[in-house]
């Protein structure tokens, strides 16, 4: 009768390890399958978001101003307007620019002005 007292508390050792250990191989498949589908998750919004890109890069106007910008291009009836940025004087030797010096940027308006009519 001991004896069988015996094999059966070993027996239930056994069968509890047992399902110790298949309830934590249980619980880190869920895990598993869970941290895949966030994954799966992230990837369809980052599939979304470039297939919008590349719906966007497709699209007549993008092209244009891609044309307009790396280009250089123009529509035939489209005037191109240059604006530069910053005062850059000419000088009349040699013809190359000249950065203006701190003292002609502290002339006021009116002495700048006065000089461009005026002076020779």
């Amino acid at each position: 009768m001991v004896v069988f007292f015996i094999a059966g508390i070993i027996l239930a050792v056994f069968i509890s390890v047992n399902a110790v250990r298949e309830a934590y191989r249980s619980r880190t498949i869920e895990k598993e399958v869970e941290s895949l589908k966030q994954e799966a998750q992230r990837v369809s919004a980052e599939n979304d978001a470039m297939l919008e890109r590349i719906a966007y890069f497709e699209t007549p106007e993008f092209q244009e101003k891609i044309a307009k910008e790396k280009l250089n291009l123009q529509k035939p009836d489209e005037n191109v307007v240059v604006v530069k940025r910053g005062i850059v004087q000419e000088t009349k030797v040699d013809g190359a620019a000249e950065e203006p010096t701190q003292d002609q940027q502290d002339v006021p308006n009116y002495k700048k002005w006065w000089n461009f009519f005026f002076q020779y």
